[in-house]
This record gives C-alpha cells, sequence and structure tokens, in this order.
C-alpha cells in the first residue's frame, strides 16, 4: 500500500552518470525508475550525481524536474578519475548536506562513501544501500592478472571494502544479496532486500517460449570484465556446434565492446551475435524481453541484479551464474537455473535444459511471475521507507545524526 507523503526532503548521493543537454538532465537503465518512485514519497529531492555535459546517449530519458534539485559533481571515467577528483565530490558534498534532511547513500561507489562520512561529521541522519560485495570481487581478483594490475586492482577494492565498513559501522543498511547482508549484518542494522526497477503494470502473464526454431539467449548489462558477457559467446558456439540455431542478443555499451565484437567475428558466430546498444528502459527494453526465449546471466559477480526481476516481470526463462547475491533471488530450479561451474560447459547445459525440459521451465518462470508482482520498485521503496521513519526519524532525538541500532 502506497503510504503518505514524507514531509521531508531527501539527498541522494549516486555514482550515476548523468548526461546534462539545454538544461535537461538525463539518465538511463533501472536509476530513472527507482529516481521517479522515491521522489514522490517526500517533498523534495537532492541528486547528488557526476553530471557531463554532453547530448543524451542511447537509451537515456529525461530525468522529470519538479521537486528534484541536481548537485553535479566531476564525470569520471575510470577508477583513476574517481580517487583523482575525491576533494572536489568531498567538497560539493559537503555543501550539499544543508539542502535535504536525510541522505540514501548507494554503494559501492566512492560517491556513496564521500556522501555517508559527510553526513556522519555534520550529524545529518542518513541510511545506506549496497548493492555488491566488492570486498568479494577483492578476494576473487588474482593479483597476476593483466600482467600484474590485478595487485593494484585488489589493493583498490580492499581499501574501497574498508572504508564502506567504517562509514556504514551502527547506521541502518539495506543490503542487496545475502554476501553484503553478512558482511554488515554484526556492525549494522542490516536487512536484507532486493534490487526492483519494475513496477506491477509491467508484471505480464508468461507466455510461450521457443516456438521457432531460432531461439534467442538474451543478456542486459554493461559490457565489462564483472559482466562477462565473453562467456556468452563461448556458450553459442557450444550450441551451434550441436547443431543447435541458437542466437544471442546483447543489449549494453561499456569498454569491452570491441573485444566482443571481435571475438564473435573470430569464432565465426558474428551473423548470430546482435549488438543492440543501449535500449531506454520501460517499452522499449520490454519488447526485446518479450521476444527472447531465455535470459542469461553470466556475471562474476553481482548484488542483487534489477535485470532478473524484470525478465521474471516478463515470464522469460533465466539461467544464471550462482555469484554473490543471485541465489536469493533466482533459488535453483524454483525461479531458474544456476550453474554449478561458471564456463561455457556449464551455461550451454543449462540453457538446453532449460528448452527441453518443458515442467521445470514452466515451474521456473511461474515461481518468478509471483516473485516479481511481490517486489516491484514500489513495494521496495516503501518497505526500505516504512523502516526509515520507524527508526531513524523517531530515533534522531536519542542521537542526533546517527542511526543506533
Amino acid at each position: 500500500m502506497q503510504q503518505n507523503k514524507i514531509k521531508s526532503t531527501i539527498g541522494i548521493f549516486t555514482v550515476k552518470s548523468i548526461h546534462k543537454h539545454l538544461d535537461r538532465y538525463y539518465t538511463y537503465g533501472g536509476f530513472g525508475k527507482y529516481l521517479e518512485t522515491i521522489r514522490h514519497r517526500f517533498t523534495g529531492c537532492v541528486l547528488i550525481a557526476h553530471v557531463r555535459d554532453a547530448p543524451p546517449r542511447q537509451g537515456d530519458y529525461e530525468i522529470p524536474s519538479g521537486n528534484i534539485k541536481i548537485i553535479g559533481l566531476p564525470p569520471i571515467r575510470n577508477e583513476l578519475e574517481a580517487l583523482l577528483t575525491l576533494p572536489i565530490q568531498f567538497i560539493r558534498c559537503w555543501k550539499s548536506v544543508k539542502l535535504f534532511d536525510i541522505a540514501h547513500a548507494r554503494m559501492p561507489d566512492y560517491t556513496g562513501i564521500v556522501g555517508a562520512l559527510v553526513c556522519r561529521i555534520q550529524k545529518k541522519p542518513f541510511f545506506c544501500q549496497i548493492i555488491d560485495d566488492w570486498g568479494l570481487l577483492a578476494r576473487k581478483t588474482p593479483w597476476e592478472k593483466k600482467y600484474g594490475l590485478g595487485l593494484f586492482l585488489k589493493i583498490h577494492l580492499s581499501v574501497y571494502d574498508y572504508c564502506e565498513r567504517l562509514v556504514c559501522r551502527n547506521q541502518m543498511v539495506f543490503a542487496q544479496g545475502s554476501t553484503c547482508h553478512r558482511k554488515h549484518a554484526n556492525s549494522s542494522d542490516a536487512t536484507l532486500v532486493f534490487s526492483s526497477s519494475h513496477s506491477l503494470v509491467d508484471v505480464i502473464t508468461p507466455k510461450p517460449r521457443f516456438t521457432t526454431s531460432s531461439p534467442v539467449i538474451l543478456n542486459v548489462g554493461r559490457f565489462n570484465a564483472v559482466k562477462n558477457q565473453s562467456l556468452l559467446i563461448d556458450t553459442l558456439v557450444l550450441l551451434r556446434n550441436r547443431g543447435e540455431n541458437w542466437r544471442l542478443r546483447l543489449i549494453g555499451q561499456g569498454p569491452h565492446q570491441d573485444a566482443l565484437l571481435q571475438k564473435a567475428s573470430g569464432l565465426g558466430v558474428m551473423d548470430a551475435v546482435e549488438f543492440i546498444g543501449k535500449v531506454k528502459h520501460g517499452n522499449d527494453l520490454w519488447t526485446h524481453f518479450d521476444n527472447a526465449d531465455v535470459f542469461a546471466l553470466s556475471s562474476l559477480s553481482e548484488g542483487t541484479p534489477k535485470v532478473l526481476l524484470e525478465a521474471m516481470a516478463r515470464g522469460l526463462p533465466i539461467v544464471a551464474t550462482a555469484v554473490s547475491g543471485v541465489p536469493d533471488m533466482v533459488p535453483h530450479k524454483v525461479r531458474g537455473l544456476l550453474l554449478e561451474e561458471i564456463s561455457a560447459t556449464f551455461m550451454a547445459s543449462a540453457i538446453s535444459e532449460m528448452r527441453n525440459n518443458t515442467a521445470l521451465r514452466e515451474y521456473c518462470v511461474n515461481g518468478g511471475f509471483e516473485f516479481a508482482k511481490n517486489n516491484t520498485v514500489e513495494i521496495q521503496i516503501d518497505q526500505m521507507l516504512n523502516k526509515v521513519q520507524n527508526n531513524i526519524y523517531q530515533k534522531a532525538n536519542q542521537k542526533k545524526g546517527s542511526y543506533v541500532a
């Protein structure tokens, strides 16, 4: 049930990149849906984000005007720029605190860290949301990766993880996935949550899949090492070598796009791989979900990815790597199939099983359909803000600016 509007202004610290063009602001993906929903719950909203003066990108959509004020941080393209601009980020975040009554620090990223830190120093109430465990990613990263550069990545991720634990201590934390929840459970008031970007109207009755001789594997995500779309190209090769006419549809952009294009071409499957680019969240994106036959998540690390709930909302069967918070969202053979190992062999086997075992597929799809109905963005935000109201606001007088569990 929709709650009454909170008579306060919320500040949101996020690493999301915002484009500014002709005095209008644009974003992409499910973040816009979150922003549109949460801003209606407060009388005012201050968004502290990295802003780039440039025309909107493919798939971007305009951030609604009204009760949203945007504080621009320097644009960043990589981890080095994020670290070099920290002093500027700190100053602008510090000045922004006077504009809101309560803050939402979204992590993992240094923008969320800085936001939480300035709130702690200025004794401004805030709560944190953790969407992935970079500490786990640090432990998994081999130091010899890229001829020793992996060592610097491990150090970077480990330092970040320490800072995240520090600023979240004794605060209210909404952790997406069991690994994030376990990390903060003993030092914070941590609640296990899921990440949503779909509304109830987006949830449709599941329809038949695999009705053509050329079934489509869909993946939606940024083209980078963590999302690991390279695995899906290897999987496609295995499936087509068996004489099956599979196709792979990749939605997104990112630094690994050229490498993925070269790999698909080198393995002789370029004619079976579609690089769609970014797609506007909403009906344009739902069309791709509705026209695919199975959704494949190939990530090496995740929190509780919105894209899985989006697939469930559209009745699309799911095959996924069993990393971080994914098993919390997709119990094996309940809402989808999870891989025993992250390999093309296991991915191909799971995709084939999802196609050939009709009873199992329908059981998983129906389970995902019910889960999606009960985990819309409105429900998730209402549950989160209900706890915020019941705890932070009521206990602010006990220790102003810090939540005490």
